[in-house]
């Protein structure tokens, strides 16, 4: 099945074509190089690649792995049933499965997460775990304290490396969608969500729908910004003025009663 998503059509699958500052790429080469990976917190702000690092790791060691959206299946059972029917069943690959729980800061932290702590201890022997998360201090101190905890931290001074790897990347996937471009356009639209990968490439897809992305966009968007600011700023005005109304009339009718 073809991906129509560019985010997932052009995600990496080695850790070597992931964009990470080095210490952090070196971090998890070491895990492949050992062959095993630890229980992993991945943590850091949305879009960064942390559950495309996970994959990427696994990918590369050949191991079995489900992924599970902790927004999306967050119920105790559901968990459960999903974690164990993987954990117990024979991996393929003979070695030691993995279970990436994508967005686990979205767990009840009074039910889910707890639980979640003795799934990791009870298949700990075939399975192992990558939780990731966009807000660490949502994720239990027991969780914690069970995993290697790893911050997506890109430091002021590494960013212009690290936009134009992107930067190259992207006119790549450009070029193979045989999208014009504006190489500009493309760099301001970098700038601007850095160091949100996945943000920059859904954004690119969108604008491209005509075939090319040029300055256009951004009048485009500004447009858009102050037709839905005038369209605020009326219904703000509408609220005041029903608000205003209903005083009248409130008033008006205690005056008749008096």
């Amino acid at each position: 099945m073809q991906e129509f998503l560019w985010v997932e059509k052009y995600r990496p699958n080695r850790l070597e074509d992931c964009i990470l500052p080095d210490e952090l790429k070196n971090t998890f080469q070491q895990f492949i190089n050992q062959q095993n990976i630890p229980n992993l917190l991945l943590s850091g702000s949305a879009g960064v690649g942390k559950t495309t690092v996970a994959k990427a790791m696994l990918e590369e060691l050949g191991a079995d792995y489900i992924v599970v959206n902790g927004s999306l299946h967050g119920n105790i059972d559901t968990l459960r049933t999903e974690i164990m029917n993987f954990a117990t069943t024979v991996s393929f690959s003979e070695g030691r499965k993995y279970v990436i729980l994508d967005e686990a800061d979205y767990l009840n932290p009074q039910s889910t997460q707890p639980a979640l702590r003795n799934f990791m201890e009870e298949y700990s022997k075939n399975c192992g775990f990558i939780l990731t998360c966009n807000f660490k201090n949502r994720i239990i101190e027991p969780l914690q304290s069970r995993c290697s905890v790893i911050d997506f931290l890109f430091p002021k001074k590494l960013a212009p490396s690290l936009a134009g790897s992107f930067f190259t990347r992207v006119k790549t996937i450009l070029d193979q969608e045989e999208v014009k471009y504006d190489e500009k356009v493309l760099a301001e639209i970098i700038q601007r969500h850095f160091p949100d990968w996945r943000r920059v490439l859904n954004e690119l897809q969108r604008y491209s729908v005509n075939g090319k992305i040029d300055s256009g966009i951004f009048f485009n968007q500004k447009e858009a910004d102050i037709k839905s600011l005038f369209a605020s700023l009326k219904k703000k005005t509408l609220t005041k003025l029903e608000n205003g109304l209903s005083t009248i009339l409130m008033f008006n009718h205690q005056t008749c009663l008096e």
